[in-house]
């Protein structure tokens, strides 16, 4: 039987010069509701999560230098960054006593107790309006010094208030006499660092195995592999667990050559049409840089781009 959960929302609103309204939206009974009205210094934040979050290295690797470039040569706007934050805990931390202040603390641990008195599993559910706000890592949200996207009392999520996404879904959600049907790839090509994604599929065997859900774990697929599968397998959610990369056609994802181990790449762009097509609902995925916008400008559509982006146009 799967766990009960205790609901908190939030909306984050720009409100323009470094204004935001934030306000909760659903909460379990008893929790207050409340709404604040803050300052962020976003652009701070940004410079922050591209300094921690942007590899040097990468840049070299790839022919250019525009890495070592991002972290050395900041323009005046970014130098303002205070040198003593520039980890990813003590921007966590500014950010999560940003988010969590006045009537939305009080809300917010007045949550966390009914929760933990009855034994439940909290959901944080962060909706975030504009175009910069998304940009940000919340996963790395920190309470004091406890990680809040990685413990067992909270699940974390986070996504973008778009009325501009609402669309019709196709009918080809399953029917509640049939299980979910969920594919999980995982992709060690040989030329790769390792990774413990077989472990990784263990734990979510272990986690599924009493739901009405049917898990198929591929390993090591190709292009012309996966496209059989997803054609073939009538599933509604894909899990990737892998290697991946920014790139100007939706990122990448790395999948293995059946014929010599190697990496064999497809981008997210040709990966969300293969998904639609084939009636995918959700797409989950664990690899570097899937989701990553801490560097990206929305209005510039010549920069890379993530396989997130590449998914929700």
């Amino acid at each position: 039987m799967a766990q009960e959960l205790q609901e908190f929302h939030i909306s984050v609103t720009p409100l323009g010069d470094d204004q935001y309204l934030v306000r909760t939206e659903k909460v379990a009974p008893g929790v207050p509701l409340a709404e604040e009205q803050v300052f962020w210094p976003v652009e701070d934040w940004l410079s922050m999560a591209r300094q921690l979050m942007n590899d040097p290295l990468l840049g070299l690797f790839s022919g250019n230098g525009n890495g070592i470039e991002d972290i050395f040569f900041l323009p005046d706007s970014q130098k303002r960054v205070n040198q003593s934050c520039l980890n990813l805990v003590s921007l966590g931390q500014e950010m999560y006593n940003a988010l969590f202040q006045g009537g939305l603390r009080d809300s917010w641990l007045v949550a966390q107790a009914i929760a933990q008195n009855q034994r439940q599993m909290l959901r944080l559910r962060l909706g975030l309006k504009g175009n910069r706000l998304p940009r940000l890592p919340w996963e790395v949200l920190h309470e004091d010094s406890r990680p809040l996207a990685t413990g067992t009392d909270v699940a974390f999520c986070r996504y973008q208030i778009n009325t501009g996404l609402m669309r019709t879904i196709p009918n080809t959600i399953a029917s509640p006499n049939k299980p979910l049907r969920i594919l999980m790839v995982i992709a060690g090509p040989s030329d790769r660092e390792n990774l413990e994604l077989f472990k990784e599929a263990s734990h979510l065997r272990e986690e599924l195995k009493s739901g009405d859900i049917q898990l198929t774990v591929r390993e090591h697929l190709g292009r012309e592999e996966l496209t059989q599968e997803l054609e073939q397998g009538q599933y509604q959610v894909f899990h990737y667990a892998g290697h991946s990369s920014l790139g100007d056609s939706g990122g990448d994802v790395y999948l293995v050559s059946s014929k010599t181990g190697l990496t064999e790449t497809l981008n997210g762009d040709d990966l969300a049409g293969l998904l639609v097509n084939n009636g995918v609902q959700l797409a989950v995925f664990n690899s570097c840089r899937s989701a990553y916008t801490a560097t990206s400008d929305s209005s510039d559509s010549g920069k890379d781009r993530n396989l997130a982006e590449a998914l929700v146009k």
